[in-house]
């Protein structure tokens, strides 16, 4: 059933400036939403590998302390998405985002200050569930809230700034740690959080254009719409129930393209180093690898997310399948071509395709009145089909590499037959103009007040 966010009809303010009415704030929005997604590095793995070596050392942290946070942050996360994503869409980001980066200071305050090991590893836990699941989130979905005819260009450049940022705030935490010492960092984290993130949250931040008097894009709707009716009836959040979507053979194929992609993007990173070494690398390449990895990455999403606004991609699924078994060949044969560079960029194209699809595809098929739930049910399965990456590497490893790159094969070329055969999706902004699809009786839905 789609549903739409009500409106408000209240006298317009005067304000001057971006928020003022009949312009357009949703550029600020986004680079605070990067912002907001590059201070997730502490809760993600360019962050716990920056973190591991000063916690064994000052803390008393034993790696595999550390490797049980991240296990449990991958399945605590997974379950959790989905409530937070349902939360995003009933409360609104600002609200969600507020009390998220007060936990998250709160998290960093007691990582600096408490001694004990429990209360530090209950800590470290908060660190990992709040940046890697709300903050992120929470982020993606206010963008998509802001833009239509450019939410995919949005996005993109969203995950594409923000992991370039995301990648230099860990190297700078890396030098803090260096001359400071890790309490201390913690505290600087804390303090920053608390007086730069949160401050910009809640007096920057602002949900829908609607709340300001501004229009999506910040474009003016027709005079009227396709059907005649007022413009009015075309502004607002539209879109599906998580449940809804779910039950479209589209999203499926998503969801298996994504969780693929994932576990064997995983399991091959997991024992990267290891496998450099066996074909006469070291594991300074592997490290290496992993710039050009993020590069590969960052363009491919921001490349096929800004398409996604103009073009159906039909094919893409496939293409991106064929990009993973490919890479994953390589991977395992890296003399058959001499750049590492080149692998590298490889290697994150085979997961910024699929991801830069599904990160625009699900709100412009979908709709955005409920993104945050259908995002979160996507990221929960995607994130714990890769938890098992490790170890389905090894089992398939032990018998031989072939064995894990024809399994990874099959796979893919049943998702992407899938993807060529099955019904495609109408754009939600399409398909809620006409008497098609499920139950079109628009009711009043959306955050509470």
């Amino acid at each position: 059933m789609i549903e739409e966010w009500p409106r408000r009809h209240t006298n317009v303010p005067k304000r001057r400036g971006p928020r003022g009415a009949g312009r357009f704030y949703g550029w600020w929005i986004l680079a605070m939403a990067i912002v907001i997604f590059a201070w997730t590095a502490m809760a993600q793995t360019q962050g716990f590998s920056v973190l591991l070596l000063p916690l064994t050392k000052e803390m008393a942290f034993g790696s595999h302390d550390i490797a049980l946070i991240f296990l449990v942050g991958a399945f605590g996360g997974a379950l959790l998405m989905p409530y937070v994503g349902r939360l995003l869409d009933r409360r609104g980001a600002r609200r969600i985002l507020i009390i998220a980066t007060l936990a998250y200071a709160g998290a960093f305050g007691v990582l600096a200050l408490v001694p004990s090991k429990a209360a530090a590893m209950g800590a470290l836990l908060a660190v990992r569930l709040i940046g890697s699941i709300v903050l992120w989130l929470g982020a993606s979905v206010l963008v998509a809230w802001w833009f239509s005819r450019r939410r995919g260009l949005a996005l993109g450049i969203l995950v594409g700034a923000g992991s370039a940022l995301l990648s230099c705030l860990a190297f700078g935490l890396s030098v803090l740690i260096e001359h400071v010492g890790v309490s201390l960092s913690f505290l600087v984290l804390a303090t920053l959080t608390l007086f730069v993130i949160t401050p910009m949250v809640i007096w920057g931040v602002v949900d829908t254009p609607e709340e300001l008097h501004q229009h999506l894009d910040g474009v003016p709707p027709s005079a009227t719409g396709s059907q005649g009716e007022s413009a009015s009836a075309n502004e607002g959040r539209t879109g599906v129930r998580a449940c809804e979507a779910y039950r479209t053979p589209f999203a499926l194929v998503m969801v298996a393209a994504g969780s693929l992609a994932a576990i064997v993007t995983t399991g091959y990173l997991f024992h990267e180093a290891t496998i450099f070494i066996e074909q006469g690398a070291t594991a300074q390449d592997a490290a290496r690898s992993l710039v050009p990895q993020m590069v590969g990455n960052a363009v491919g999403i921001l490349i096929v997310s800004s398409l996604v606004d103009r073009h159906r991609l039909r094919g893409i699924v496939a293409i991106s399948m064929v990009q993973l078994v490919f890479t994953l060949w390589w991977g395992f044969n890296l003399q058959s071509f001499g750049s590492l560079w080149l692998f590298g960029l490889s290697f994150g194209l085979a997961t910024g395709l699929i991801f830069g699809y599904v990160l625009a595809a699900l709100p412009r098929y979908f709709g955005t009145l409920h993104l945050g739930e259908i995002r979160g049910t996507f990221g929960a399965v995607s994130m714990m089909i890769a938890s098992f990456g490790p170890l389905g590497f090894d089992v398939l490893q032990g018998m031989n590499s072939s064995v894990f790159i024809w399994v990874t094969a099959v796979a893919a070329a049943l998702i992407s037959i899938a993807s060529l055969i099955i019904p495609w999706p109408e754009p939600i902004d399409d398909w809620a103009k006409t008497s098609q699809g499920p139950d079109l009786v628009r009711q009043a839905s959306g955050p509470a007040e």
